[in-house]
């Protein structure tokens, strides 16, 4: 069986034996540990149990296979460790910044459109309110009433 190729997506080394690391800290498991020890052993367990791939070379957590086809494509395109990629003419252009505004302001459209439509559904009709006291509306408004 051959081993899997990793390439890190940080600085381009590529290997076949990522290092696992645990998140947090050994500090912070014995400062949990000495004083409190079920919440130190919980903290110890859940560290190990979320052991993740790392680049030996850099310590970059985002590795992908060598094989994949960002991979590939980074390559296809002449991409050197170390250096970012050039975009190429066979990668799709990114959305322009025109397009981008455009969007924002049909968002920005709709939510006002929507503000307005649950402010309408909240109003009451005027003389609904005017024929009670107004020590019953500060009460419904949870408001301190006058004594």
């Amino acid at each position: 069986m051959s081993a899997v190729h990793y390439l890190c997506t940080q600085c381009g080394a590529q290997t076949s034996a990522p290092l696992k690391v645990p998140p947090g800290s050994a500090w912070v498991a014995l400062a949990l540990a000495v004083p409190f020890i079920v919440p130190g052993v919980i903290y110890t367990v859940w560290r190990f149990s979320m052991r993740r791939s790392v680049c030996p070379t850099c310590g970059h957590a985002q590795l992908i296979p060598a094989n994949a086809p960002l991979a590939r494509t980074w390559r296809a395109s002449g991409w050197v460790a170390g250096r970012p990629a050039e975009p190429s003419a066979s990668i799709a252009p990114t959305t322009s910044p025109d397009i981008r505004i455009d969007r924002i302001e049909q968002a920005i459209d709709a939510i006002a459109g929507e503000v307005d439509r649950i402010a309408n559904q909240q109003r009451v009709a005027p003389g609904a309110r005017a024929d009670r006291e107004p020590a019953a509306r500060l009460r419904e408004r949870s408001s301190v009433t006058p004594t």
